[in-house]
């Protein structure tokens, strides 16, 4: 018997619904404290999968900010660790972590409201 008489599974998110995973995904992995940093990776490789399939468009523009919070954040947290052995790290820790749920309020706050999370938003 020939398996094409079975219709393959296949899952197609729109383009806001995808955001929105990616955003939660990367949350679960940082709040976690790195616990389920995999949650995180996970996110990077979804966004450089579909990220040219989203280029002009708002979502596009919110990959960009997951994007630059991981890799800025990874850098700081990199030097914070490091500057631990002087104790100033724990500080930077701490900051980093501020700075990186600021970042992912704001980015899901303009995602609701269907803006870039550049564009400077009025509260």
């Amino acid at each position: 018997m020939s398996d094409s008489n079975f219709p393959s599974p296949k899952f197609n998110f729109d383009d806001l619904t995808l955001t929105y995973i990616v955003y939660i995904l990367f949350s679960i992995g940082f709040l976690s404290s790195g616990v389920f940093w995999p949650m995180s990776l996970a996110s990077v490789i979804i966004i450089y999968q579909k990220k040219n399939d989203l280029d002009g468009t708002i979502y596009s523009a919110h990959f960009d900010w997951i994007l630059n919070t991981f890799w800025f954040s990874l850098l700081l947290l990199t030097i914070s660790i490091v500057l631990t052995f002087i104790y100033i790290g724990y500080i930077g820790i701490l900051l980093t972590f501020s700075w990186v749920i600021y970042r992912l309020i704001r980015g899901m706050l303009c995602l609701r409201e269907n803006k870039s999370p550049y564009i400077d938003m009025h509260i």
